[in-house]
């Protein structure tokens, strides 16, 4: 009976070991180095998109839901969004976009990236810097920005007195 006991409770943490090793086998490996890089080459792309008023491009480097949410203005989303973000961005006559990544934490299903940021408009006068996340999530085996926040750090223009 002990000898029955002792093959019973071996083959079931035998089993239970296999069990967990081929949980871990069946999970995507994670490779934060790799995810800076795409991270890296998507704000590369930003920025020449931007740069070069394309709105295939720029919309392609998020998620078909991705989101936009700018400072004082409504929340962006999907393509239609997205393409609507960068024509009021040639609007406000920017020219180019400095990013400083700061931060880069998470796991193979989420990503979100911390960091830095400056606009240019003409002549490289800078417009505005501030701070910015992106949450980035994986979209047919590629890296891509799902939700995008930013907020200046200039004040906050003083509205004029009401007048009585």
């Amino acid at each position: 009976m002990k000898k029955l006991l002792i093959v019973l409770l071996s083959g079931s943490l035998f089993a239970s070991c296999a069990n967990e090793a081929s949980k871990e086998a069946a999970t995507p490996s994670f490779n934060m180095d790799s995810v800076k890089a795409a991270i890296d080459a998507n704000n590369a792309a930003l920025i020449s998109s931007m740069k070069a008023n394309d709105s295939a491009t720029f919309v392609n480097l998020y998620t078909k839901d991705g989101c936009i949410m700018a400072d004082n203005a409504p929340k962006l989303c999907g393509p239609a969004g997205l393409g609507q973000f960068l024509a009021g961005s040639q609007q406000l006559g920017m020219t180019d976009l400095k990013l400083t990544v700061t931060e880069i934490i998470g796991d193979n299903t989420l990503v979100s990236e911390e960091g830095t940021y400056e606009m240019f408009g003409k002549g490289g006068v800078s417009m505005d810097k501030g701070k910015y996340i992106v949450t980035w999530k994986k979209e047919d085996g590629v890296w891509k920005k799902y939700r995008d926040i930013f907020n200046s750090d200039l004040p906050a223009p003083v509205p004029p007195p009401l007048k009585k």
